[in-house]
């Protein structure tokens, strides 16, 4: 558990059995609050780094879920069993999903395929009555802090960001991009992209969003992948260059395009753009699943406009 601003701790959950994966965010206050909590692996990590602070899961009033992918979400129901006296707050339209994941699982496997329980582990769900639908501008205390919901589609359509009142911090989930640390790349940089994975992915509702959340001026990003970016401005702009970039793929994409090819043009891409940053000759292994779900989410999203189903 790693203290990043005045009571603000990030835990490192070892998504995927790696550091620097996904991280959980501890607000300390009179009701303290975890946001995102990744996967059922990730559990013991929680426990583990509460303890660290003289605490365990029944200290925690409130848990966010910025969306309902497994590695933001999967572990919900295995942390609100632990949590007893916790509520449970995510967008309107994840809440069917977080009290019967059965549809949930059922779209994962679609995208992960045999890989889903090693990666994420079972999906528990919340009981209804214990969780909290926040439409758009709604908000919650948790003492000294204000938390502000608010709707944040383009990557998925159940996401939401939240934007804290006491220190200007946006938990951006994974619509302010991805930010690809060390620790987790093995490169001695940091490098920030977009991302596009199925099946919500849609270029246009990105930007208006990323237009909206900008306009706020949060101070600092806190990416549930990995860590804070502050100033703000920087992860807006490498997401904004990265949507850009990815618009020339998708540009020369149809719906009969094979995944190789758009696999292909985004390891192109990601090369290009990191040697115009001064890091030619990179290792990508380290970004091969992100590869893999990226290129899905854009040939999607091109198979979905074409059918008129966005």
């Amino acid at each position: 558990m790693t203290e990043l601003a005045d009571g603000i701790h990030c835990l490192d959950l070892w998504e995927e059995g790696r550091p620097g994966r996904a991280g959980t965010y501890l607000l300390l206050d009179d009701e303290p609050t975890l946001v995102d909590v990744g996967s059922s692996r990730s559990l013991p990590h929680i426990v583990q780094g509460l303890a660290d602070l003289g605490m365990t899961l029944e200290d925690i009033a409130h848990v966010v879920i910025t969306h309902v992918h497994l590695d933001h979400a999967g572990g919900a129901g295995s942390v609100m069993e632990a949590a007893p006296q916790a509520v449970l707050h995510c967008h309107p339209r994840a809440v069917r999903h977080l009290v019967n994941p059965a549809r949930l699982r059922a779209g994962a496997e679609a995208v992960y395929g045999a890989r889903i329980d090693a990666l994420f582990g079972p999906i528990r769900p919340v009981a209804v009555k214990r969780v909290r639908s926040q439409e758009d501008g709604s908000t919650v205390s948790t003492g000294s802090r204000r938390l502000t919901f608010l709707d944040t589609p383009g990557h998925a359509k159940h996401h939401c960001c939240i934007l804290e009142s006491r220190g200007g911090g946006l938990f951006s989930g994974d619509t302010v991009g991805e930010r690809f640390v060390p620790r987790f790349t093995g490169w001695d940089f940091v490098y920030g992209l977009p991302t596009t994975s199925p099946s919500d992915f849609d270029p246009d509702v990105v930007e208006r969003t990323l237009d909206r959340l900008q306009a706020l001026k949060p101070r600092t990003v806190y990416h549930t992948h990995f860590g804070p970016t502050t100033p703000a401005a920087e992860a807006f702009s490498f997401t904004h260059r990265g949507i850009e970039g990815l618009r020339s793929i998708i540009a020369d994409l149809t719906p009969t395009s094979p995944l190789s090819l758009v696999k292909e043009r985004l390891v192109d891409y990601i090369r290009g753009d990191l040697e115009r940053l001064g890091h030619p000759a990179v290792d990508l292994s380290p970004l091969a699943l992100d590869i893999d779900l990226n290129s899905q989410g854009m040939l999607v999203y091109v198979q979905k406009r074409a059918l008129g189903k966005l």
